[in-house]
């Protein structure tokens, strides 16, 4: 009796430190709150998911103190960009991506590259999945299903959702363009 006892209190205590990891359905109106680092200042940063489609997909974004925007990527940016996008947005415009871009997000054929070879090329570097430690992105209380990769000589990491219809940049550290992420939330 005390071994199942005991056995019943150990099942207890594992379960209440095991995490289930959150993979949240991201659909139109899904919101990202980040935070900014760049050029020694921290900005907070919401993008939503105001268009998701086929054809294209529409991120609005509100920066603090700078404003309000959207960028706009079409299908074959969807399917087959390999650059991110990193300029300053516009505010007060919808900035629609060359075909060779995507922000915020990996194309299809980064994900699929991604998937088979445990590597994908972004922004002319090869990232491959940190062995051993892709379980996932703590964040607040929750940990984010999430896919960890390292750039060459492991000075750029990316974490990335692991949901292969919305394949989002939860966080970025060591961005050669300066600017790093980093997830605060996802409604």
């Amino acid at each position: 009796m005390k071994k199942i006892l005991f056995a019943c209190c150990l099942m207890i205590t594992v379960a209440g430190f095991a995490q289930d990891k959150v993979n949240p359905a991201i659909k139109k109106g899904s919101k990202f709150n980040y935070t900014l680092f760049t050029g020694g200042q921290t900005i907070p940063f919401t993008a939503v998911v105001d268009s998701l489609g086929t054809e294209y997909v529409k991120i609005a974004w509100n920066i603090d103190g700078m404003g309000t925007g959207g960028w706009v990527m079409k299908k074959k940016s969807l399917e087959n960009a390999s650059r991110g996008y990193w300029s300053q947005p516009t505010a007060g415009t919808d900035e629609e991506l060359s075909e060779e871009s995507t922000v915020l997000l990996i194309s299809k054929a980064q994900w699929n590259s991604l998937q088979q070879d445990k590597k994908f090329v972004y922004n002319e570097q090869t990232f491959t999945i940190k062995q051993g430690d892709q379980s996932g992105l703590k964040v607040g209380g929750k940990t984010y299903d999430a896919i960890l990769v390292e750039g060459p000589g492991g000075t750029t990491r990316l974490w990335i959702l692991n949901n292969p219809s919305f394949p989002a940049l939860l966080k970025v550290e060591g961005n050669s363009h300066g600017v790093d992420l980093e997830l605060i939330s996802i409604d």
